[in-house]
């Protein structure tokens, strides 16, 4: 019996293992046919549309296309606002594969925007509709709906943001400044986002002094701590001329969002053409120091180095980078000659369109504006520091509104230098003009384009408001020619100024020429304004009755 007892145990251990893994297998078996039931019906759901003819959320497209970048002024973090500034890619049925189901999509997108429940369902969906609509290479279309969109009489002010978003993206610049506009009175004015977007597309335009009180509008309202606003701002300054004005909205871009590579960038180099490399070099290596160093911060470090024109080997410049001595964001090209853009931004506003600011700003072309003049070499400008301290002082009256004295220490900073200080040549045809001292702001500006217009074209601009303002249109509108030759297809506002004093002083073949080449340089930038036909018929027109 003791004998038999071992063998008789062991015989049942068996059977229960045998049992026991028979069963497991079969529940591993029912598991696999479950989930592969799942995945089916889940497939089947990505294809069909919802009872109510709409498209569920488990339907969301399959991501086979990468599509565009999108991008206009800013981040948006408040619920239920599409991000003014985000990069992102859309993802889209694969339009080749099924151009039926595409056709029935779009159908059932826009159903569901009627029959939308609440503005942030009608929001997203419109969002979806125009995304899928650009991926099918439907642009026209696009901005048809968010036109139509656009017009409706609501009140949905993130709605009309999220709007002139979309429309600043397409290239619809005039429709996406009304979209602003509305979503702003709708907050009656209270909208430090719209207005900081309405600011950049307004710039993109060529409206300095809409843009700028757009601009300051939200920089107020955010008790002038918004970095973006003021990152902008300073553009507009820098594309002005006005580089004092610029250096200190960058300065205070990075104060209240240190992050913000492109305001580093544009500051340091800003520095370096004001006569301050040292000080440049400064701000870059900080930021890098924070931040990490990238390719534009190093290309931006060499530069005020070593010149925009001298080729110097990346390799040690890398070591010098990673080493601390570099910075981090797209090469925003700035020079008191040129204008002030960010590499490849919409950013322009877009071009529009962008992150923190630690990433690349790209523009809806994917170039930058001003290419031609972005490109330019940066010269630092070398100045003793007598000097230096006397423009400073200078500038410091000029903010204070102590007018007087300003133009005294501005005369100091020119006499010590043979009477040509570009930067001071500039602001204090500034100063001058305020105070309506016209002739003095011409003279002092013209000294500046005899030695060195080509580098500051803007010159051209500021001379011929001077001769504008005291009626020698003649003068005024050769001065704008001037300014729009240099600057070329980089940027086609200064020919409106052309085609505004001809028309004025008589000469209305000649406006039309100008404002012809306007909107051809438009048109191969990809944005040409509503209102620049009617200008054309207007012109035209009144040619023709001369004629007659």
């Amino acid at each position: 019996m003791k004998a038999d007892m071992p063998i008789s145990n062991c015989s049942e251990i068996n059977k229960r293992s045998v049992r026991g893994r028979a069963l497991r297998l079969l529940s591993l078996s029912l598991a696999l046919v479950f989930c592969v039931a799942s995945a089916q019906a889940q497939n089947d759901l990505t294809t069909k549309p919802t009872a109510s003819g709409g498209v569920s959320n488990a339907a969301a497209p399959a991501a086979t296309e990468k599509t565009r970048s999108r991008r206009v002024a800013e981040t948006s973090s408040e619920p239920g606002e599409n991000s003014a500034r985000s990069d992102g890619d859309v993802s889209v049925d694969d339009p080749p594969l099924a151009v039926g189901k595409s056709v029935d999509r779009l159908n059932a997108l826009r159903s569901e925007i009627e029959d939308a429940k609440t503005d942030a369902e009608r929001n997203r969906l419109q969002r979806t509709l125009v995304d899928y609509l650009v991926a099918l290479n439907k642009k026209s279309e696009a901005i048809e709906d968010l036109r139509a969109w656009s017009r409706a009489e609501r009140l949905d002010p993130i709605g009309f943001y999220n709007l002139g978003n979309a429309l600043a993206r397409l290239g619809d610049t005039d429709t996406a400044i009304e979209a602003y506009r509305k979503a702003i009175k709708q907050r009656h004015g209270n909208y430090a986002r719209a207005l900081n977007n309405l600011g950049v597309v307004l710039l993109r335009q060529g409206r300095w002094d809409e843009a700028q009180e757009a601009l300051l509008s939200a920089l107020r309202q955010e008790n002038f701590r918004y970095g973006e606003a003021s990152y902008n701002l300073g553009r507009l300054y820098s594309m002005r001329g006005e580089a004092d004005l610029a250096i200190r909205e960058w300065t205070r871009a990075l104060v209240v969002q240190p992050e913000h590579a492109d305001a580093a960038i544009a500051l340091a180099r800003a520095l370096a053409e004001d006569g301050n490399p040292e000080r440049g070099l400064a701000v870059l290596d900080t930021f890098i120091t924070r931040h990490g160093p990238t390719d534009d911060l190093a290309g931006a470090r060499r530069e005020i180095l070593f010149g925009g024109g001298v080729s110097e080997p990346a390799k040690s410049e890398a070591t010098s980078t990673a080493n601390g001595a570099g910075v981090n964001t797209p090469v925003t090209r700035s020079s008191s000659a040129a204008i002030t853009v960010t590499r490849d931004s919409v950013s322009d506003l877009s071009s529009e369109n962008t992150g923190s600011g630690v990433k690349g700003r790209k523009t809806e072309s994917g170039k930058s504006d001003g290419g031609k003049q972005a490109s330019a070499s940066l010269r630092p400008l070398k100045v003793d520091r007598e000097t230096y301290d006397v423009l400073q002082r200078a500038r410091g009256a000029r903010e204070d509104g102590r007018s007087d004295e300003a133009v005294k220490f501005y005369r100091r900073a020119l006499s010590l230098n043979g009477g040509f200080l570009p930067p001071a040549n500039l602001e204090l045809s500034f100063v001058l003009s305020a105070m309506k001292r016209y002739d003095e702001a011409a003279a002092t500006l013209t000294m500046l384009t005899n030695r060195e217009g080509a580098r500051y074209p803007i010159a051209y601009y500021h001379l011929g408001r001077q001769y504008e303002a005291v009626g020698q249109l003649s003068l005024a509108a050769e001065a704008y020619e001037k300014a729009a030759a240099i600057f070329g297809d980089s940027n086609p506002q200064f020919l409106l100024d052309v085609s505004r004093v001809r028309e004025k002083e008589g000469n209305t073949a000649a406006a039309l020429v100008a404002m012809e080449a306007y909107v051809r340089i438009s048109q191969l930038r990809g944005s040409v304004p509503e209102w620049s036909s009617e200008r054309l018929t207007q012109l035209r027109e009144k040619i023709s009755a001369t004629k007659n």
